[in-house]
């Protein structure tokens, strides 16, 4: 071989590798996905608010019979490290939905975390998250699951809020 060519072989090698780590992450993001989506899902006991952040969320008409939901997550009154954050529309449907919803933290290569009174994007600490998406529901009833690790990442808390929105005519 001549130095170009091991070079190109190298480079083909390591492509070829990364590659399949990108594809092993993206496997494994979706089937937590999955996991999270299934068990807020099927969570019966979800609270309309909670004690660890503020949940708001929004429900408007768009053109036509389409209508788009904000759930927005801010206000952290404790720290909260590598936070995870699925939105649904619960239909009632054990059955896991074709279209993706609105998520933080599952996909992302980036960690998120919030603290009280703290921002600093760069190092992944927010002031907060808004999720959105479309449905052509006027009312709905959201499930959102919030799960987030302690300051020293060891213990993993989760929280399950449901929110029913309408849209008046």
């Amino acid at each position: 071989y001549n130095v170009p060519m091991k070079r190109l072989v190298l480079l083909i090698l390591v492509l070829s590798l990364s590659a399949c780590a990108t594809t092993d992450r993206d496997a494994i993001a979706s089937d937590h996905y999955k996991t999270l989506y299934t068990e807020l899902l099927n969570e019966l006991d979800t609270a309309s608010s909670s004690v660890y952040f503020s949940v708001e969320a929004t429900l408007s008409a768009l053109d036509g019979a389409r209508y788009r939901y904000d759930v927005f997550i801010d206000e952290p009154q404790i720290a909260m490290y590598d936070i995870e954050i699925l939105v649904i529309v619960d239909d009632g449907s054990l059955v896991i939905s074709e279209t993706m919803m609105p998520s933080v933290g599952i996909f992302d290569e980036k960690t998120y975390h919030m603290l009280p009174y703290q921002v600093h994007p760069e190092k992944g600490f927010v002031k907060g998250f808004g999720l959105n998406g479309i449905t052509e529901q006027s009312s709905v009833k959201l499930k959102v699951l919030v799960s987030w690790k302690d300051v020293n990442r060891i213990e993993t808390f989760k929280q399950f809020i449901g929110i029913d929105l309408s849209v008046t005519p």
